[in-house]
């Protein structure tokens, strides 16, 4: 299974959620299909981000695409919401943070020690640039933890954190592994209020599936369209279909 196969999945599971979610509430089936979603998403996220050539312009794409939807959200609902492109955005980010950490113990310069580097012109010690990324990385999620528990982000916490876990191993079966902890954690995390969410355990044999490969098809970009295309078109037959 490809990775083209799995954003398939992904963006038809999440049109069934959302059309659940605004059109049909009655039908509980689509609610359930949509919760294969975000895991399949977190997942090709956290593959995006090991395949990329440059992985700012990838954070760039996902975080202005989300803060757009953020401003139509906005004045739409007029509610304090982050998305789930800005819950990937905040992913990206950690994911570029446990790198250096993952570089700066295998004894090579980690990209934040290349940056004091450029900015002091003096080399970081082995230790120091171990140290530097390793505090970076734990306040970040200090900070990520007090954002989720004052404002609402889709998915919350252990969203953010699912494509980090898969992406803190190289080893196909263990970045499978840490995938279906993280699943199970997003979950748990959602058991009292929304306990449907363990339906998304049916993400974890396709995940095993995967052969990292892209697929023949690729169709980068309409993933990145799709969602707040397939939004406003449903947004819109609300407003004109009456119920």
């Amino acid at each position: 299974m490809t990775s083209f196969v799995l954003k398939l999945i992904a963006a038809l599971s999440m049109l069934c959620d959302h059309a659940g979610l605004i059109l049909f509430p009655k039908i509980p089936a689509l609610r359930i299909i949509g919760r294969l979603a975000f895991p399949l998403y977190a997942f090709c996220i956290a593959e995006g981000f090991r395949h990329t050539r440059n992985r700012l312009r990838y954070f760039l794409r996902v975080f202005i695409l989300g803060a757009l939807c953020q401003i139509v959200y906005f004045v739409v609902e007029d509610d304090v919401y982050l998305g789930i492109l800005l819950t990937f955005s905040f992913s990206i980010v950690l994911m570029a943070l446990t790198e250096c950490v993952k570089t700066a113990f295998r004894g090579e310069e980690s990209a934040a020690a290349k940056g004091w580097r450029r900015i002091t012109s003096k080399k970081m010690s082995v230790p120091g640039d171990k140290a530097l990324s390793l505090a970076m990385t734990l306040a970040y999620l200090a900070s990520l933890f007090l954002l989720t528990s004052r404002i609402t982000v889709d998915y919350g916490f252990f969203g953010i954190l699912l494509p980090a876990l898969v992406n803190l191993f190289d080893d196909r079966w263990m970045r499978a592994t840490a995938f279906s902890c993280g699943v199970l954690a997003v979950a748990l995390s959602f058991a009292g209020s929304f306990p449907v969410q363990f339906w998304s355990l049916l993400t974890i044999p396709a995940v095993l599936l995967y052969n990292g490969k892209p697929g023949r098809v690729r169709l980068k970009y309409f993933f990145y369209i799709f969602y707040p295309a397939h939004m406003a078109i449903l947004y819109g037959i609300s407003m004109l279909w009456p119920r």
